[in-house]
């Protein structure tokens, strides 16, 4: 039995998975909200509490984090939080490892084919080529709270994941409109911001407050309902309210395009012939932006380089759609470290 922790800049997932014969099996979750814990132990402590029983079980344990990783620390990217590996090893009496939450993720890949429970959908590309996987590298993209990005690589049926911080790295505007997003964003900070503030819930934020400021987005009943909320609820808002607002419909074809263009980015710097995955919650809940017109993968097959595009067309993408998959990729994580 393996304990396993997911947290997030919004959520935190504890949980247990059993693994025998090759397989997870997950057994109990609890979910809380990560601003209201005051360290790691508390929900470990809460999970112990609610599930004696498994706890006695317990023989590994994987936390994974939003934040990058030194030593055996996490200090997170977007909440105030510092995990220590320590802490976890002392409350829950077993080797524990702590890795990046995209590195979770890319641990998770290599169980997708197996594990029925793991909700996936391969893309089409809009010229209907086949996408078979080849080679050993898979790389994976999410956008949620922030902006995650790793790789994954295999030697000899030997799985080794890497995280990255790629969602800090520069927001490369792709037309007269992303300059200007991007320049109204610049006048907000000392130095312009990386590409998070552009692709996550924060960048959907974002992108509704730079329409408002500057007068392209008609300022109506629901837009002015949405300015009343709190940041942090209005992306889930804007994406609902897309559904019938042709403004609030650009927003999100806005925020598609610019999503394909950093997993293109992140296809030709990894080359995961192996397969490109879409992870994170946005995507998962807004599949209508990401498949209607075809306009992710259009936008993804996009190149200058009339040779790079064929790479491209025949690169396999796929949406991860299952929230839990970070909590298996933990699970086999602990697993290939031990």
């Amino acid at each position: 039995m393996i304990l396993v922790g997911d947290i997030g800049g919004t959520n935190t997932t504890i949980a247990a998975l059993e693994h025998a014969n090759g397989h997870f099996t997950l057994s109990e979750r609890v979910r809380f909200a990560t601003a209201s814990l005051s360290s790691v132990g508390e929900p470990l402590e809460r999970f112990r509490d609610a599930h004696p029983h498994i706890w006695r079980e317990i023989s590994l344990a994987c936390i994974s984090a939003a934040g990058p990783i030194v030593g055996r620390t996490c200090r997170m990217t977007n909440v105030p939080f510092v995990i220590e590996c320590d802490e976890v090893e002392a409350v829950t009496e077993s080797a524990a490892f702590l890795i990046n939450d995209f590195s979770a993720i890319c641990y998770a890949l290599p169980l997708l084919d197996t594990h029925d429970s793991i909700r996936t959908s391969q893309f089409a590309h809009p010229g209907g080529q086949e996408s078979e996987p080849v080679g050993s590298v898979r790389a994976v993209v999410g956008a949620g709270t922030g902006l995650g990005t790793g790789f994954l690589t295999e030697d000899r049926g030997h799985f080794t994941a890497h995280p990255s911080e790629g969602g800090h790295s520069d927001f490369p505007a792709g037309s007269t409109l992303e300059l200007e997003f991007k320049n109204f964003m610049a006048s907000r900070y000392s130095i312009a911001p990386g590409i998070e503030q552009f692709l996550s819930g924060q960048g959907i934020a974002n992108a509704f407050s730079f329409q408002v400021e500057t007068q392209k987005l008609e300022t109506d009943a629901l837009v002015e309902r949405i300015l009343s909320l709190p940041v942090a609820e209005r992306p889930g808002a804007i994406a609902e309210g897309a559904r019938s607002h042709d403004g609030l419909a650009e927003i999100m074809r806005l925020f598609v395009t610019i999503y394909a263009r950093y997993a293109r980015n992140a296809a030709l710097f990894f080359l995961p012939r192996a397969g490109l995955y879409i992870a994170g919650g946005i995507a998962a809940k807004n599949v209508e932006w990401f498949r209607g017109d075809n306009l992710f993968m259009r936008t993804f097959e996009e190149n200058y380089n009339d040779r790079i595009t064929p790479l491209l067309k025949t690169m396999p993408v796929t949406l991860i759609e299952d929230y839990d998959v970070s909590l298996y990729g933990a699970a086999h994580a602990a697993i290939s470290l031990s």
